[in-house]
């Protein structure tokens, strides 16, 4: 790989990795009437989908990834929870499944969205079980699985099928 194929991917991941992180907080504040809609809550998760694209389009060795991970799971704990370590580690679960199997899935669409689904409810499972610990989650396993889990997933999934070829095109142009 050339040197600057290495610089390119190393600024211009981290980078856009930034403004989802931000994109994140932004969307949750100004759509918060239509994202968390009484009871049913549905979080985008531009991050973990940034990631997703990274894994399943082969880039993530090409740069130092899980530094990428941590560093973006330390800022949602610090600017969103103010809890340390519990989207650090949800990141770094959810990155290290969809790592691990990355290899059994192809790389057509419904296979990559398979995987990021599976991603996904690692990362929701761990941050869940993170509040339950912690005592700041009080809902039910059910109203957990019915009113966050199944909103967030359509919504991820969705955008991840919007974004999944652009995402393609755009790693592949950088790395």
């Amino acid at each position: 790989m050339a040197s600057w194929q290495f610089f390119r991917l190393n600024i211009a991941f981290p980078l856009i990795l930034v403004l989802l992180f931000l994109l994140d907080g932004n969307l949750m504040a100004s759509l918060g009437n239509f994202l968390l809609r009484g009871s049913l809550h549905a979080v985008p998760m531009l991050t973990l989908i940034w990631f997703f694209y990274a894994i399943q389009f082969g880039v993530m060795d090409k740069m130092p990834f899980y530094v990428y991970v941590v560093i973006i799971g330390v800022l949602y704990d610090i600017f969103y929870t103010g809890i340390f370590g519990t989207y650090t580690l949800s990141f770094l679960g959810a990155c290290f499944v969809m790592e691990r199997l990355q290899p059994y899935f192809d790389s057509r669409m419904m296979s990559g969205l398979l995987l990021f689904l599976i991603g996904m409810l690692v990362y929701l499972a761990a941050t869940y079980f993170a509040g339950k610990i912690i005592g700041v989650g009080h809902e039910s396993h059910l109203a957990f699985f019915i009113f966050l889990l199944l909103p967030t997933s359509v919504l991820n999934l969705v955008l991840a099928a919007i974004f999944y070829y652009p995402g393609w095109s755009l790693l592949q142009r950088l790395g």
